[in-house]
């Protein structure tokens, strides 16, 4: 029979699917911002609004996907298990044909799971191959990957702005909150153990010795960028402040008065994306002083825009003609990039001379104490976003853990590694009048200017050990820090190999309760606060839990499970 039916009819039809089309699409996101996108929707007109679909369209089509952005953290386990015994199964079909044509099918098989794959050797596969087949290796891949998807598809969206979720997005916040719990959870039934000297200390008491501590790891900070005050007053340089910025189509929204508008000109690029963009900047400004003998230092932060775009400040120290000819130089690098687009001149550089030259220690603090854990600004607000430190500090983390964004490196100055093994080599063990003797005392009394003296005198170079350990996966880890060096003169650590047990209790430590044993490499950790000897040797051992798994270890990934 034919369809009588009118135009009027036909459209109610078409609407009525739009309709069962949003709510489809709104189950595709995360609660906390769905129903943000849907009023944004209906302010733009709604179903029966072209342009309004349009938009809804194409902020939910990057939910799509083999797990859509509403998942859970039990999901994304399943998940992972489930990628990983497929894995095994295609190994079981296409190992007899090679390791090339192994790696090319799991490859395919990553890449289905919206992960990407590991880097290999093409001399050997084996490592890569391993990874891919590897379920811890899976959930910690697909944790990252899904917090990327998620808070990049919240910025398009506009659900990441001031007056909403600053930052980073709910779904990220309370994501990040509860990672930090279950690393609270596992540090505290944690010991750690010297086999060789039987030596058991708990876990969570060595952890806030360590730079995982967020005061410890400020007051570091600080007392390196005072030291680069001091330096700078001994050598007669001068200070200065300057600010980066990324070019219109890094911001996804445009501030207008108290309030942000979407920006149009923005071109779905994520935060990830625009601190690359700024590193590309910084390094070809850096290389080009290198070839005119500029010799500038200093410390740069970054950290986000309200919409999650990142920025940095810099605090450079120099002499008066290095300074200036090198703020022209990075001044010419930051407008190569669409030069006359509006504002770019106003805003992509800035550049601020401090009072008398000095004190670039006073302007760093603030930025340290934002972005770490608000220490003295507890009365302050954001002037980003207007909201409280506080809750700027714990957005602020949960941005840089998303997207992998390192935010403070000093540069032109001496390597924190030689600052940081000295602080564990024992008073009296080198020559009285030696360099190596003047830098370990200065770093010993945390003065970093001192420290710099002699480590340039000096020439003093890190050592490391000639061969690196495999790691369960089997491929090369990092060579552990073994000693300082001067010359023909050495400053040797004590190294031991210590092991994580993962008892029920951190007092109980038994062979019993051993579950798994993570293999890692020490390191020189610095604690401005000096800590109890007996933590000496394993605040080396620490890492940040800044990763997107329960644990991860900040300078090693070798991890063997234990029978």
């Amino acid at each position: 029979m034919r369809d009588v039916r009118t135009w009027r009819e036909w459209s109610q039809v078409d609407i009525h699917a739009a309709r069962l089309d949003r709510k489809a699409r709104l189950a595709l996101l995360p609660w906390h911002w769905s129903r943000q996108v849907a009023g944004e929707y209906e302010r733009r007109g709604g179903v029966e609004s072209a342009t309004a679909r349009a938009w809804f369209v194409g902020v939910t089509d990057s939910a799509r996907g083999r797990l859509s952005l509403a998942v859970t953290d039990d999901d994304l386990r399943a998940a992972a298990k489930a990628a990983a015994i497929d894995g095994i199964s295609i190994a079981g079909r296409a190992g007899m044909a090679g390791d090339r044509a192994l790696f090319d099918a799991l490859s395919l098989h990553v890449r289905s799971w919206g992960i990407d794959v590991p880097r290999a050797d093409p001399e050997n596969l084996r490592p890569a191959i391993r990874r891919m087949l590897c379920e811890r290796w899976f959930l910690r891949r697909m944790r990252r990957a899904h917090g990327r998807r998620c808070d990049g598809a919240a910025i398009a969206a506009g659900v990441v702005r001031r007056g909403l979720w600053p930052y980073a997005s709910e779904d990220a916040v309370t994501r990040r909150t509860a990672q930090r719990k279950r690393n609270a959870q596992a540090i505290d039934r944690a010991v750690i153990e010297c086999e060789q000297s039987g030596e058991a200390l708990p876990l969570a008491d060595v952890v806030a010795s360590s730079i995982a501590n967020p005061e410890v790891r400020r007051a570091e900070l600080m007392v390196r960028v005072r030291g680069c005050d001091a330096h700078a007053a001994d050598v007669g340089a001068v200070a200065e402040f300057w600010t980066l910025t990324a070019p219109s189509r890094f911001h996804a929204q445009k501030v207008t008065g108290a309030t942000s508008e979407p920006n149009r000109g923005y071109r779905n690029l994520t935060p990830r994306e625009g601190q690359e963009y700024l590193t590309k900047v910084w390094a070809r400004a850096r290389a080009a002083w290198a070839r005119r003998g500029l010799e500038i230092f200093g410390l740069r932060a970054a950290e986000p825009h309200h919409d999650g775009t990142p920025h940095w400040h810099i605090v450079a120290y120099g002499a008066r003609r290095d300074l200036r000819f090198a703020r022209r130089l990075l001044h010419v690098y930051a407008l190569r990039d669409s030069p006359d687009e509006p504002g770019a001149r106003k805003r992509r550089f800035k550049a601020m001379a401090l009072k008398g030259g000095q004190g670039g220690a006073r302007y760093a603090a603030k930025y340290i104490a934002k972005n770490i854990d608000g220490a003295g600004l507890e009365g302050a607000r954001d002037g980003e976003t207007g909201r409280k430190i506080a809750d700027a500090v714990r957005r602020v983390d949960t941005w840089k853990s998303v997207w992998g964004i390192r935010q403070f490196q000093f540069f032109g100055c001496p390597r924190v590694g030689i600052w940081r093994a000295l602080r564990r080599v024992a008073a009296g063990s080198l020559p009285r009048h030696s360099m190596l003797e003047r830098a370990r005392s200065a770093a010993d009394d945390s003065d970093f200017a001192e420290f710099w003296r002699a480590s340039v005198v000096g020439g003093l170079e890190i050592m490391r050990e000639a061969a690196a350990r495999l790691t369960i996966y089997g491929d090369k880890g990092v060579r552990r820090t073994i000693g300082v060096m001067e010359g023909a003169r050495r400053a040797l650590l004590t190294i031991k190999d210590w092991e994580i047990r993962w008892s029920g209790k951190a007092q109980a430590v038994g062979r019993s309760a051993l579950d798994f044993v993570f293999d890692f490499r020490r390191s020189g950790v610095n604690n401005c606060t000096r800590t109890p000897d007996r933590y000496g040797d394993a605040v080396g051992a620490i890492f940040e839990f800044l990763g997107d798994d329960g644990l991860t270890f900040r300078k090693s990934r070798s991890m063997v499970r234990t029978i």
